[in-house]
């Protein structure tokens, strides 16, 4: 007869734990894999426009991060040394204090600046590190409190079965880094594209009745124009051969605050349109949409129309 599968408490808290390190450092390694790729703590290009209380907690967490790249590949690579200690039985507890030390302080980051979107598995992967600790609680209360440590403290008793496997890991983990390393950076060709224009440009001189000051293009062909009177407006940028097309809607605090002081029907539409309209009207900050031809020479941009002509100079 064959012998069946027997499972008792030390599998399940094997398995669970086993669970929780491959989990953790696949995610450590996703997260890192973002940092050096620049999908994480990369701001827009336009962000300086902006006024420090006019920024949430997640962007302005987000530029001051990115603010240095060196700190970011620190923080990266303190995630990739954590993901590999939890990845070997002999290193997973050096792996799990490296872990908490950084991850507690994401959370309350997460919590505390009100990062919803990110607060869930920063929870779950604190929760994570929190079991691998208590689990082998033993062994670290006896290193901390200089308790005599016993080589085992906790059993792993494995079925034998499970034993004839542990080799798989080693194909497994290169397999499991290299799909989210490069997952990373597919997701960073797919949705943080930079189209030609990229970068910021400051008009050197104009030929129009548009008050133009500066253009930002960013990722995934958003635009950003900021007027002479410190007016931003925000849209996007279609590309059709040698032409562009330009559409922008102005959006500020003050605009909110003043829908918001004259809105007399709670929660309707229209008045809000009227109020928008009535704002734009006299505040001269109409939205706008300009069909127009562009030229490169260097690190010029000539853009024109009938009714324009714009000089821009690359800034960055």
């Amino acid at each position: 007869m064959k012998k069946k599968l027997r499972v008792n408490k030390s599998t399940i808290l094997y398995s669970l734990r086993l669970i929780c390190r491959y989990f953790v450092a696949l995610m450590m390694f996703s997260y890192a894999s973002a940092k050096i790729w620049g999908t994480q703590f990369s701001s827009d290009l336009s962000i300086g426009e902006s006024t420090v209380d006019s920024l949430n907690g997640f962007r302005l967490t987000w530029y001051f991060y990115g603010f240095s790249k060196t700190y970011g590949m620190l923080i990266a690579a303190a995630q990739i040394i954590a993901a590999i200690l939890l990845l070997f039985r002999k290193t997973v507890r050096m792996g799990t204090v490296l872990l908490l030390s950084f991850m507690v302080n994401i959370l309350m980051l997460d919590i505390f600046y009100g990062i919803d979107a990110a607060t869930p598995m920063a929870m779950l992967l604190t929760a994570m590190g929190i079991f691998l600790l208590l689990s082998d609680w033993r062994a670290f209360k006896a290193y901390f409190l200089k308790e005599e440590l016993e080589v085992n403290a906790y059993k792993e008793e494995l079925p034998k079965k499970l034993t004839r496997i542990h080799w798989f890991k080693y194909i497994l983990i290169p397999i499991m880094f290299l799909t989210m390393f490069f997952g990373i950076y597919a997701l960073k060709e797919n949705f943080m594209k930079k189209n030609e224009f990229f970068g910021e440009w400051k008009v050197e001189h104009s030929w129009s009745t548009h008050k133009i000051d500066k253009i930002y293009f960013e990722l995934n062909d958003k635009l950003v124009v900021v007027d002479t009177l410190g007016n931003v407006y925000r849209g996007k940028i279609n590309k059709e051969e040698n032409e562009i097309n330009l559409k922008a809607t102005h959006y500020s605090k003050s605009l909110n605050n003043f829908i918001k002081r004259n809105t007399k029907v709670e929660n309707s539409k229209e008045e809000r349109s009227r109020l928008t309209k009535l704002f734009h009207k006299y505040n001269n900050t109409e939205r706008f949409k300009m069909n127009l031809t562009y030229q490169f020479i260097e690190d010029t941009l000539y853009i024109k129309n009938r009714d324009m002509k714009l000089k821009l100079v690359k800034v960055h």
